[in-house]
């Protein structure tokens, strides 16, 4: 196997000191020597792939490990939490104009972008996915991939990938035909699980950002991810650390993962109090965000690095 950023092949074992369950999430993944990204030690081929995104990815009982508990019900969450992101993109650019969501899950971001005066397209893996934002949002979301979808080269000002590019097999390919689609001086707005956050590195592996093998693929940092998007003709505009609103049920649930009795009272007085659907801005800063241009003129597709 291949790192997915350099293309070596010298790995080293993720190490973590062993915390029951999850542990198994840190022995599937391996470091490049070389660039020092983290990945799982083997690829799924595509077709298990379409597989994990299935209803079951978007609302399911163990969320912890993949997918999540209710994505329809986090509705308002996810709302707010586009117009903060929203709010975000238009300090760079200047009118709204064309922008296409890759992985837009059930499409409540492009229902924000679309109040706000945005021309909007979504792609995503799941056909029940873009069944949702189709059909009940009335939303252009196409089922597939930008491989296997036929949008139109260099017409998007604004193409954003949220929580995407930690998902696939080819991540510097993945940003390769995101580019394709922008128009020169158009923006990339991406955000990925940060594997060097401060947060990661002191839970180890209880990090919520690890998921089972299937589902993260791969793990990057400031470093590889700059390098990443750099590989494949981006110019970095901003990087920094994000938050998002969440229910106060998903908030105290989570905090279990990190100090157990605590988050249970939190949980039951929470629960008690009828407060577990109101939200609350969580930004414990492992999720970056990174915002980068297609560069006007377009220098095209920058040579992978070296082995």
């Amino acid at each position: 196997m291949e790192c997915p950023l350099c293309h070596n092949n010298l790995f080293e074992p993720l190490r973590a000191p062993r915390r029951g369950a999850r542990q198994s999430r840190i022995d599937s993944l391996h470091r490049c020597r070389t660039c020092g990204l983290v990945s799982v030690r083997e690829m799924p081929r595509p077709e298990d792939l379409h597989a994990v995104y299935g209803e079951a990815y978007f609302r399911n009982s163990r969320s912890d490990e993949i997918g999540y508990d209710d994505y329809e019900a986090d509705r308002f969450c996810i709302l707010r939490t586009a117009n903060r992101r929203l709010e975000a993109i238009e300090k760079f650019v200047p009118t709204r104009g064309r922008l296409l969501d890759v992985g837009c899950a059930l499409g409540f971001f492009m229902e924000a972008a679309t109040r706000r005066g945005w021309l909007v397209e979504g792609v995503d893996i799941s056909e029940h996915a873009t069944s949702y934002a189709r059909d009940e949002l009335g939303i252009d979301a196409r089922t597939g991939t930008l491989q296997t979808v036929p949008f139109e080269s260099g017409t998007y000002d604004v193409v954003t990938a949220w929580d995407v590019i930690e998902h696939v097999t080819d991540p510097v390919g993945e940003l390769r035909a995101m580019r394709r689609l922008l128009r020169p001086g158009g923006l990339l707005v991406l955000s990925t699980p940060d594997i060097g956050s401060r947060l990661a590195k002191v839970t180890k592996s209880r990090w919520m950002g690890f998921k089972l093998a299937e589902e993260h693929l791969v793990y990057f940092d400031r470093n590889t991810v700059e390098k990443a998007v750099a590989h494949a003709g981006f110019e970095v505009v901003e990087m920094r650390p994000i938050g998002k609103d969440v229910s106060l049920e998903f908030f105290s649930r989570r905090l279990q993962l990190y100090a157990g009795p605590f988050a249970k009272l939190m949980e039951k007085a929470v629960n008690a109090a009828g407060l577990g659907r109101a939200s609350v801005y969580a930004n414990p800063r492992d999720i970056l965000m990174v915002i980068a241009r297609r560069p006007s003129p377009d220098r095209g597709d920058l040579s992978p690095l070296h082995k």
